[in-house]
């Protein structure tokens, strides 16, 4: 990816700031990506508490500092799967049963109800900041984006489990879409980098609005999880695959250095 691009506006884009891109080359161990992680992602992002306390607490005092808060956490829950995954929704009697490099995510329940009615009441009683009509639509994505992830973050591990891993426990969780319609629109890299807006800020949240849409280009208010062995042979799951063959090498080297690297014979 170019490290800088110039729209039809005449602005200075920087993509990596929306599509976030690691050379997973130079890891040779799960903590040195995690140490880059925390860099990038966690040490800039609020959770979903902080958010709430930081709103109640009178610390929002218009609606994008709320807005810029709820893109960076949403950018930290989907770290693992912007650096290193593609999303892909497969019927689950297509998804491979004994290949390594196809993952089933599992994921512990969260209950973020009472956050999100926080969150919207919150938002409501904030003036706006700039451009009333943009802060809303934002906020609609980002909201919705929040509503229906299944878990909370902080205990989403980097390396998946493959799907023999995920079924060796038939309680195991995993995203199962009711209903999924491979045409459910998304934002192009186009729609993105040629996004304007007079206020930068502004400009730059939609953008982030629009990556964050397109982690979960399905409709996500018919989504659930579902044990993986109550799965049916007709139901959509999304599976991650590796972005790049680098990926794959270094979930395969983290995973070798778990197992401890076989002795030589003597």
């Amino acid at each position: 990816m170019k490290s800088f691009v110039v729209n039809r506006y005449g602005r200075l884009i920087f993509p990596f700031n929306f599509f976030p891109e690691l050379d997973f080359s130079i890891f040779e161990s799960l903590e040195q990506f995690a140490a880059v992680i925390r860099r990038d992602f966690e040490e800039k992002a609020p959770s979903e508490t902080d958010i709430v306390a930081r709103l109640e607490g009178g610390l929002h005092r218009r609606r994008y500092e709320l807005l810029r808060d709820l893109a960076l956490n949403l950018f930290w829950v989907n770290r693992y799967a912007m650096t290193m995954y593609d999303k892909r929704p497969t019927r689950w009697r297509d998804v491979p049963r004994r290949r390594d490099d196809v993952f089933l995510p599992v994921f512990t329940p969260w209950d973020g109800a009472g956050l999100v009615a926080r969150i919207e009441a919150g938002y409501r009683a904030l003036s706006p900041t700039w451009d009333e009509g943009t802060e809303d639509k934002v906020f609609r994505i980002l909201l919705d984006v929040f509503r229906h992830k299944k878990g909370a973050g902080a205990e989403l591990p980097a390396i998946k489990p493959t799907v023999p891993e995920s079924l060796a426990d038939p309680r195991n969780l995993t995203y199962h879409l009711l209903a999924y319609d491979p045409d459910y629109p998304g934002y192009s890299y186009a729609d993105i980098v040629e996004c304007f807006h007079r206020v930068p800020e502004l400009e730059a949240l939609s953008r982030q609005a629009m990556v964050l849409h397109n982690q979960y280009r399905w409709d996500r208010g018919q989504t659930r999880l579902t044990e993986v062995g109550e799965l049916a042979p007709d139901d959509f799951v999304v599976v991650f695959h590796p972005r790049t063959e680098e990926v794959l090498h270094f979930i395969r080297r983290v995973k070798g250095n778990r197992r401890g690297r076989a002795r030589r014979p003597t």
